[in-house]
């Protein structure tokens, strides 16, 4: 059997193994992942000064953190049942799926970026930030020079999601489970004292504290924990507290956003202030996550599961569509005044 056929036959088996775990719910939970970044970037980054609606509006950035809350759940319950099925994980085969998965868009934008650079000096792709975002070391460099140009910048947290999948297939294929929940124990203390000592150095919340790795890797672990624990299965929930877990953690995010929002002036910058706000926002995506997890795949989802299917992309590119709109508003407004 020739090597190609050898990798075709894995990826036809893992392919297999996602298809009999496919929970539609997950997809509609990564649209509303989704359309809360929109919400925080489209809504809030265009008002010229803070206000309450901004601040609500600024606690969609936490789509971010479902969205890795989400990756480490689907990957570490994938490579649980691929070890407990083949009683061992296929490491070269994991990093093929996510290189075809990830890489194609993330390379493109980067593209997008610089050819736009070319003809925009504001957005400018210089070769430091070519090199850290080629190198998947993006966030890492925004803590101390600002985030990506132009509509480059939502490309920090693929770098750090990268940095995730780097090392997790190797860290579950040689652990057991109880070993991944002691693991995301460290990650979580970790995370936290990270945090504290950020803060007693005065760095900024965003994005010093909130692009950096350590601080994010909190989700991560979340993600992990509720993999181990759950073991596949799908609590049967009541809709009346589907719809409760829904409403607690769109208000869980909401209380968490002033882990993010660095204009309030009234927020003491301290981690007696902020740390709760982070702690407050991982069971505000657990309750999102299960009051999503059950979900069928009825008429009425369609859109939303469609919606998350592609959120991948929608998240790579919105920034690009939501400037060149602005733009064009911007283009035809000035043109009604003239």
């Amino acid at each position: 059997m020739s090597t190609t056929t050898a990798v075709a036959i894995e990826l036809e088996k893992a392919h297999t193994r996602v298809d009999s775990f496919y929970r539609p719910g997950l997809d509609i939970l990564r649209a509303l992942a989704f359309l809360l970044v929109f919400v925080a970037h489209g809504l809030v980054w265009n008002l010229d000064k803070p206000t309450q609606l901004g601040a609500i509006g600024r606690a969609g950035e936490f789509g971010v953190c479902i969205f890795f809350f989400l990756s480490s759940y689907l990957i570490t319950e994938l490579l649980l049942r691929e070890k407990r099925e083949t009683h061992t994980i296929h490491i070269p085969e994991f990093y093929v799926r996510r290189v075809l998965r990830i890489w194609p868009l993330y390379f493109a934008m980067i593209g997008v970026g610089w050819f736009y650079g070319l003809f925009s000096p504001a957005h400018t792709v210089s070769l430091a930030w070519g090199a850290a975002l080629m190198l998947l070391f993006t966030n890492w460099y925004t803590i101390g020079h600002g985030y990506p140009p132009g509509f480059l910048f939502p490309l920090w947290s693929i770098s750090l999601e990268e940095q995730f999948y780097l090392l997790w297939p190797c860290i579950v294929k040689y652990l057991s489970p109880g070993s991944l929940l002691g693991i995301s124990t460290v990650l979580m203390t970790a995370a936290y004292l990270t945090l504290a000592r950020l803060l007693h150095q005065g760095q900024t919340l965003d994005p010093g504290i909130w692009v950096n790795s350590l601080v994010q890797f909190q989700f991560f672990a979340l993600g992990t924990i509720t993999a181990v624990v759950l073991r596949g299965r799908v609590p049967n929930l009541s809709k009346p507290v589907r719809w409760g877990l829904f409403v607690a953690g769109l208000l869980c995010l909401r209380a968490a956003q002033a882990a993010v929002y660095s204009d309030d002036r009234a927020l003491h910058h301290t981690f007696q202030h902020i740390a709760p706000r982070y702690f407050i926002a991982l069971p505000g995506c657990l309750f999102l996550f299960f009051s999503c997890l059950q979900l069928p795949d009825g008429k009425l989802q369609k859109p939303f599961i469609y919606l998350g299917k592609i959120s991948y992309g929608l998240y790579v590119f919105h920034v690009l569509w939501l400037g060149l709109a602005k733009d064009v508003i911007e283009h035809f407004a000035r043109g009604h005044l003239n």
